[in-house]
């Protein structure tokens, strides 16, 4: 009898082994794949794009499998300290670390700079302390030379969301120069005055930029607050995702989940063409000093940031902050979604995420110096 089940337990312990590795390879597959995805274009396939945003819980899951197969089988762990060499780019991309800081020197002139998605100075949480507007409160407060705003193209009295004329007064008294490409819903705001550089725009409503010409110091500069293609989910949408989430993949999710698809692989196309346009006028335009600044409404290492980067461009997440960061934080679309981009005689010294939650986006705050 003990001879029989020794084995049966020996006849259940090797495929229960194979399925074991078959399952730390698929994982480290899909890792390195799901790191080096940014580099598609969407225009070809766009599952790929899809397929990069699931790069952290792979990351968790070959760091998790790893320190087991040390216990286990350290042969079959090779596999996962592979794909996580070889997903050392991503991994900066997501998880950067800068642990020693930059100073600029004495003589360097300093350029702040806040980029936030204002969601049209709704507050999401519908919190209106003494009848103010949050957002507004916001920029008022940042200490921010240059802002570069999306989803708003004019700022005016808005009673109904507790924007009211002294805060405008006060926005307009901080930042006497304003620019924006209204019908895009791109705006600048600047301490500095500002030249308009009227740029072509994609045809989808609300995906575009405001460029504009600034001169600080010695330094000409080219700044452009960006708004790429959004997913354009509705409530139904929002509702399926987040049963997706919860693990419902039932024969009526099926269909939902298809259309939902569809849709996101409709704006990652999008996307990368409004990238490839934008990257094609800015090297017509010739400008060594650029700052690029907005909502990419996709994550860092995607497609369309990899374009516009190009081989001169940087992002300053990567450069010198420490750590993930989640820059969009509402139904549960979890993600940096917001990134500044930076090339010549400027560099980055500082980089913060603020935690106000008027808008379903986070500001950011950016330190730059310009080295003399």
């Amino acid at each position: 009898m003990a001879s029989q089940q020794r084995s049966l337990l020996s006849r259940l312990v090797t495929p229960l082994r194979w399925l074991w590795l078959a399952m730390t390879i698929a994982v480290a597959v899909a890792t390195i794949i799901s790191a080096n995805s940014g580099a598609l274009n969407p225009d070809k396939s766009s599952w790929p794009a899809l397929f990069a945003m699931t790069f952290p819980i792979l990351i968790i899951a070959n760091v998790a499998l790893g320190l087991v197969n040390l216990f286990i089988n350290k042969k079959v762990a090779i596999a996962q300290w592979i794909a996580l060499l070889c997903s050392i780019p991503a991994i900066n991309d997501w998880f950067p670390v800068n642990l020693s800081a930059k100073d600029a020197d004495a003589d360097d002139t300093i350029l702040r700079l806040m980029s936030y998605n204002t969601y049209g100075f709704v507050d999401a949480e519908e919190c209106y302390p003494d009848d103010t507007n949050r957002t507004a409160s916001a920029i008022i407060h940042s200490g921010a030379d240059i802002i570069c705003l999306q989803e708003v193209g004019m700022i005016v009295d808005m009673p109904r969301r507790s924007l009211y004329d002294a805060q405008v007064d006060s926005i307009n008294d901080i930042y006497p120069y304003f620019i924006s490409k209204e019908e895009k819903m791109v705006s600048i705001l600047s301490k500095y005055p500002l030249k308009a550089i009227d740029l072509p725009q994609p045809e989808s409503p609300y995906s575009g930029w405001q460029a504009a010409e600034t001169v600080i110091g010695n330094d000409t500069i080219l700044i452009v607050s960006l708004h790429l293609q959004s997913f354009g989910l509705n409530e139904d949408d929002k509702i399926v995702y987040h049963q997706f989430t919860e693990g419902d993949v039932s024969r009526d999710m099926k269909g939902a989940g298809i259309a939902l698809y569809r849709k996101l692989a409709g704006a990652f196309r999008l996307r990368a063409l409004q990238a490839q346009m934008l990257r094609h006028q800015i090297d017509s335009l010739g400008y060594n000093n650029i700052v690029i600044s907005g909502d990419f409404n996709d994550i860092a290492g995607c497609y369309a940031m990899r374009t516009i980067c190009g081989d001169d461009m940087r992002s300053v997440h990567h450069d010198i902050a420490t750590g993930p960061v989640i820059t969009y934080h509402s139904d549960r679309f979890l993600f940096n979604i917001d990134h500044v981009l930076y090339k010549g005689n400027i560099a980055p010294l500082r980089y913060r995420r603020g935690n106000i939650k008027s808008s379903d986006h986070y500001p950011l705050y950016i330190t730059f110096h310009l080295p003399h």
